[in-house]
């Protein structure tokens, strides 16, 4: 052992106790600089800035601004609105009358959705129906296709951002034969379709939302940015977790939610595991990486015919159901298979709503599953096998009360400016004739039409009164079930719709919205 003298001592732990001054002093200093930024962060940069701040780190909170810190700044910060993307999609244009009936429901969806934001007041503009509010703003925008773009400057009327795109990918860019050869006849659209994907392009948000154009939203969506934009040990975030209706309530929640969807559960099989994404909804983060993981599978084409095991996207069973090589198909499979424990599965009764059966009534395997929720059974057997005898518990979305859905899809229950009442149709497989007389209830569907029209009506009363009278709204002398359809349906089928009158080229939609 080396004596060390005591003076060698003192000096040594005098030169240990600058050392460690110097190192509170810097700490001190440091901590200083960064309290000065996390205020300078609060007082000066607005809402979405915030939010992006929280998702550059989602799943790690423990960062140098605390995820949970930043979601109450962004509550005390006296700025703008987080301001959520709304996109649509342009993709089919043939027919005049059904262009004009989209062009029409454009108009109504962005009505719809002003109504459900912080803008929405009461105003000479805009009749005061609802006492829910929304803390969120939006931008809406319009993904046109190449060859509708003729009919951009009509949305751009109404207020949509217009976004001109061709198809992500060409049916030639496809390496798997299969898919390569059948892609074209998939759904409405084909490969056309996947320009929907381009909403993962609008990063200038946190959120989008992406909507086919048959959509009309009821009750505020806030609850969904909230479970996405505040962690679930927020307050906010716990709250948000706690009033989402989810399809699988018994389900964890992914500790970070990228996306919302509803499955085309009404299409879908008591006996198969893998169910479509229904198309017409779709709650993301937007982000260019997700978009290029997307096309990179589409274009490899790892896709197996057939319907069940074995089919469709790698094989795994995406395959057979409604849009599978598409836009469903492809949505389903990345969530599921690619980005697991993302994405949450939303009650389809509330959330999407189409009003159409759930439940089983053949006429495949009508003896074996009849009466069987259409949706995959949760619960096993004790050998491990599913409990279909038990999967009877599913709600009627046919009867789900229309106070309580949040947005309405009008499929099933037929496009309001189709003018038709959903009546039981004769198929040309009379085995399917059973379930198609179940398909809807007639009288929830003319409710939910009632409600579009209604959304119509306000938009053409704010139009003329802020036009100063200059555009008049449309005659509403239809007697063609007037309770529901308000007088624009002077008969059944498309070519009766009283289609809005269009506002002048230079008239500025600000005059209704203020935005």
């Amino acid at each position: 052992m080396v004596a060390i003298s005591t003076s060698r001592r003192r000096n040594a732990a005098a030169g240990i106790i600058s050392q460690r001054r110097l190192i509170c002093f810097f700490s001190a200093v440091i901590a200083a600089m960064m309290a000065f930024y996390t205020f300078f962060v609060g007082s000066m940069l607005n809402k979405h800035q915030l939010s992006q701040l929280v998702l550059q780190s989602p799943a790690n909170v423990n960062t140098a601004v605390d995820a949970a810190k930043v979601a109450e700044k962004e509550e005390e910060a006296d700025g703008p609105p987080v301001v959520i993307a709304h996109a649509i999609s342009l993709i089919k244009c043939g027919k005049k009358s059904s262009v004009t009936g989209f062009i029409d429901a454009a108009a109504v969806l962005r009505h719809s959705i002003h109504k459900n934001s912080i803008h929405y007041k009461d105003n000479n503009n805009i009749k005061q129906s609802k006492k829910q509010s929304s803390r969120y703003s939006y931008q809406m925008y319009a993904i046109v296709h190449t060859s509708c773009e003729e009919h951009a400057k009509s949305l751009e009327r109404l207020g949509y951002q217009i976004l001109v795109k061709d198809h992500p990918v060409k049916k030639e860019d496809i390496k798997g034969e299969w898919l390569r050869n059948h892609i074209e006849g998939e759904n409405c659209c084909g490969s056309a379709e996947f320009i929907k994907l381009y909403a993962y392009h609008l990063t200038d948000h946190p959120i989008v939302v992406h909507w086919d154009m048959d959509v009309a939203i009821l009750q505020p969506l806030d609850d969904l940015y909230d479970a996405m934009l505040y962690p679930a040990t927020h307050p906010r975030g716990k709250a948000a977790r706690g009033k989402i209706e989810r399809q699988h309530p018994e389900d964890e929640w992914p500790e970070t939610v990228n996306a919302f969807l509803t499955r085309d559960i009404t299409s879908a099989k008591p006996w198969e595991k893998i169910t479509a994404v229904q198309g017409g909804f779709l709650v993301a983060r937007p982000d260019k990486r997700v978009f290029d993981e997307y096309i990179e599978f589409i274009k490899e084409g790892n896709y197996e015919k057939g319907r069940g095991d074995g089919s469709g996207w790698s094989g795994l069973g995406y395959g057979g159901f409604q849009g599978a090589m598409a836009y469903q198909g492809a949505v389903a499979f990345y969530y599921d298979q690619l980005a697991p424990n993302t994405a949450v599965e939303l009650n389809v009764c509330r959330w999407n709503q189409v009003a159409a059966d759930v439940i089983w009534r053949g006429p495949e395997r009508k003896d074996e599953h009849h009466l069987q929720c259409r949706d995959y059974p949760r619960a096993k057997l004790e050998n491990g096998e599913p409990d279909y005898a038990s999967n009877t518990k599913c709600e009627d979305c046919r009867m789900t009360p229309v106070e309580v859905v949040k947005t309405v899809h009008y499929t099933a229950c037929k496009k309001p400016w189709e003018c038709q009442i959903p009546t039981p149709r004769v198929p040309r497989d009379k085995r399917q004739a059973y379930r198609l007389h179940n398909l809807v209830s007639i009288d929830n569907c003319s409710r939910l039409v009632k409600e579009w029209f209604q959304l119509r009506k306000e938009f053409e009363d704010a139009l003329e009164t802020a036009s100063n009278g200059q555009v008049k709204p449309s005659t509403r002398d239809g007697v063609y079930y007037k309770d529901y359809f308000l007088g624009y349906c002077r008969g059944e089928r498309g070519g009766n719709y009283v289609a809005i009158e269009p506002p002048p080229d230079d008239f500025d939609i600000k005059k209704i919205y203020g935005m």
